[in-house]
């Protein structure tokens, strides 16, 4: 429930006008919301970054992204559905100043779990931008990507303890639709994180881009000069993002030394991918690169150091953990896309906020981050940049233990 920040004396008259319209009280729908405000201008430099992440020295970035008026580079993506490609402006992202939010505001988020690094450094991100906004925030984990009913379970909770506005990290595409449609109707602001779902009735978007991972590594390959024979291990088959993952790699790989072998779909936990990867080193004995998630990587250890073949066979992750990290660093692992996109939890609370407070989105509705290609020493000296990981908008806070509540 929001509570205003407002001196006691207007909270008093406001009281009284409560008493005297109680009997014509309704509850708020998407009609009487006040239209949202048209976003600000991109802008080429804020708080000493520039929108072009290439020209931000990772000290620079360390300190704009610790900082309490934090910034950020992103690309502002001019599409009006998750997962497409449209048109991408380059800008700083910088949020709210608590001085700035009128309102105790509460703020309810749903995220598929918090088993992993991944979605454990969301939660952090969620978590810490509630706190420096200094308004209330519940946050519910499903328990995976299966559970469905339980997340759509949890919005409801949302919606019936109170919250102002809802972030949503899905764990379908599709199946939450309805419920959001109904929570829109409310007149409770949606905002899409992370995942992305496909209904149009949310208020913004702070979007995982699978798009620019894949072009990115596809990019940095090409560009390499080498000789690339690669298998794709994406993950499991039929999901659109992953499809789209490869899709934007072969766009940025067509016509040059990169050939994709095969693909091979399947879970993401360790077994299944080294089951995988065992069946791609008989099946494409000329394959000297290996390209799927961070269970992959982590799992092509053992076959490839057991068949003397480590040095031959090279391996990139797609995303970012500290296994992977650790195997960069060993060795174990030749490169990984680094998202930059933890920072995606800050930026859908402040997202969440602008609606409630009618203030104007940062540079639009549709956020992305701006990836890039991270190497260890496996990649050679020319390409060996892993000291320049930002490990603040990829890897979760050392220590951090799953949080769900934030009391304003």
């Amino acid at each position: 429930m929001r509570n205003t920040r407002r001196p006691l004396a207007v909270v008093a008259i406001a009281a009284a006008l409560g008493l005297v319209l109680a009997g014509c009280t309704t509850e708020p729908d998407a009609s009487e919301r006040a239209e949202q405000p048209a976003p600000t201008a991109a802008v080429a430099e804020a708080n000493g970054l520039s929108a072009d992440p290439t020209q931000n020295s990772s000290d620079a970035l360390v300190k704009a992204v610790t900082s309490d008026d934090w910034a950020v580079p992103v690309e502002i993506i001019d599409c009006g559905e998750p997962g497409c490609d449209g048109e991408r402006t380059q800008s700083v992202y910088t949020p709210l100043s608590p001085d700035e939010i009128t309102e105790d505001w509460e703020l309810c988020a749903v995220v598929p779990h918090v088993k992993d690094p991944y979605w454990l450094g969301i939660d952090a991100n969620l978590v810490q931008e509630a706190q420096r906004a200094q308004v209330g925030l519940q946050v519910y984990e499903a328990g995976g990507y299966t559970e469905i009913g339980t997340q759509l379970d949890q919005l409801s909770n949302c919606v019936a303890n109170g919250a102002d506005a809802v972030i949503v990290s899905a764990v379908s595409n599709e199946a939450l639709n309805a419920t959001i449609d109904q929570i829109a109707a409310k007149g409770i602001p949606v905002i899409d994180a992370v995942n992305g779902v496909t209904s149009t009735n949310v208020d913004g978007r702070a979007l995982f881009d699978y798009c620019t991972l894949g072009g990115n590594l596809g990019r940095h390959l090409a560009e390499s000069g080498e000789e690339v024979k690669a298998v794709w291990f994406p993950g499991p088959a039929g999901v659109g993002s992953l499809e789209q993952l490869m899709s934007c790699f072969e766009a940025q790989t067509e016509g040059s030394n990169v050939e994709v072998l095969g693909v091979s779909y399947g879970d993401t936990g360790k077994d299944a991918q080294l089951a995988l990867v065992e069946n791609a080193l008989s099946a494409y004995p000329e394959m000297n690169y290996i390209i799927g998630s961070a269970t992959t990587v982590d799992a092509a250890v053992g076959p490839l150091t057991e068949r003397g073949i480590a040095g031959q066979v090279q391996t990139a992750s797609y995303y970012f953990t500290p296994e992977v990290y650790s195997l960069l660093e060993s060795g174990g692992a030749t490169c990984s896309s680094a998202g930059n996109d933890l920072i995606l939890g800050k930026i859908a609370v402040d997202m969440a906020l602008r609606v409630l407070e009618g203030q104007p989105f940062n540079g639009g509705n549709h956020i992305g981050m701006a990836a890039n290609v991270v190497c260890g020493s496996a990649a050679g000296e020319q390409f060996n940049n892993l000291d320049t990981l930002v490990k603040q908008l990829n890897l979760p806070p050392e220590g951090f233990k799953p949080t769900f509540s934030v009391k304003n």
